[in-house]
């Protein structure tokens, strides 16, 4: 086989190689979504940032970070079920929490839920961002 025709055919397979980690790399992207939470027995409403990634199995996780009054916060949660009946619990600072929520695929996507706590009840309405991270594996 001349040198060339080894190099194209090890050139091509190079890119089947580059193209299946890319399918893979894209098969875990994470959705990011912002908006706003509220609060119904305390106010203590404000905006917020979460970005969810699928773990599969109907298994999800969320960071969720944004500032309030001039403080940082930053949780990360797991939850599960179909996205459009998703449910979790959380202890944050603390504080025993359970949540129902769902995910619409419309456009853009939105991250809805209402949380109930031995402190704080209330809901989220997250709108999806128009771009999506990649995770660094």
């Amino acid at each position: 086989m001349p040198v060339i025709q080894r190099m194209f055919i090890l050139a091509l397979a190079g890119v089947a190689s580059l193209q299946a980690f890319v399918m893979a790399e894209a098969s875990r992207k994470e959705l990011v979504y912002e908006g706003t939470w509220k609060t119904t027995n305390r106010r203590l409403d404000g905006r917020m940032t979460c970005i969810v990634t699928e773990t599969g199995d109907k298994r999800w996780a969320g960071h969720f970070y944004g500032v309030w009054q001039g403080v940082e916060f930053s949780y990360n949660v797991n939850f599960s079920g179909p996205p459009d009946k998703l449910t979790g619990t959380a202890v944050i600072d603390g504080a025993d929490y359970t949540w129902t929520g769902e995910i619409s695929r419309d456009n853009p996507g939105r991250f809805q839920g209402t949380f109930d706590g031995s402190r704080y009840r209330g809901s989220f309405d997250l709108k999806q961002q128009p771009f999506v991270r990649t995770q660094n594996r």
